[in-house]
């Protein structure tokens, strides 16, 4: 890569990414995060929006609702901003911590907080680190819209060289 090459993808980068970032100690909320993003499709015609990771969100919810019915509602927002402003929004969600894990991967019911992750998201992706260092899967594990997919695994080789994951037909320990 020549500096022309750096310095035209740094600019590539500029124009096309927006990042929203809650620069002071306090921990955004989905309504500030959404607001912020309304006004980046407004201005900007921004068209994706990723939120990153769930677990950074400010979670402060009524006394009187319970975990499973505010995790309802925030992804009902999500989905509505999603819906109304014509942006796909990628919402990024750890497991809990799996306490009798055998190192299979997770899924979507893992995710703390409630059965709303799988029930309520339209593709649901799980992305598990496999403890081979050459390959791990992807697992399309919920695909409401099939214009948009199908269930089942993808296969990744890391090239530590470059740094770069090749597509392959199936696991290693197969071919």
């Amino acid at each position: 890569m020549t500096a022309e090459d750096l310095e035209q993808g740094k600019q590539w980068l500029s124009d096309t990414f927006y990042l929203i970032r809650c620069e002071d100690d306090s921990l955004p909320s989905i309504n500030w995060v959404l607001d912020l993003a309304r006004a980046a499709v407004l201005r900007h015609g921004v068209r994706g929006l990723v939120i990153d990771p769930y677990n950074e969100l400010d979670h402060q919810r009524p006394v009187s609702q319970t975990e499973t019915e505010y995790v309802s509602q925030i992804l009902t927002k999500i989905k509505r901003f999603a819906q109304h402003h014509s942006c796909h929004v990628w919402f990024v969600a750890h497991p809990r911590q799996l306490h009798q894990w055998v190192g299979g991967p997770p899924n979507l019911y893992d995710i703390s907080g409630s059965a709303h992750f799988i029930n309520k998201c339209d593709n649901g992706i799980v992305i598990h680190r496999n403890r081979d260092p050459a390959a791990g899967p992807i697992d399309q594990v919920q695909v409401r819209n099939k214009v948009a997919g199908t269930i089942g695994d993808a296969f990744l080789l890391y090239n530590r060289a470059t740094g770069e994951y090749l597509d392959i037909d199936e696991p290693p320990g197969k071919r």
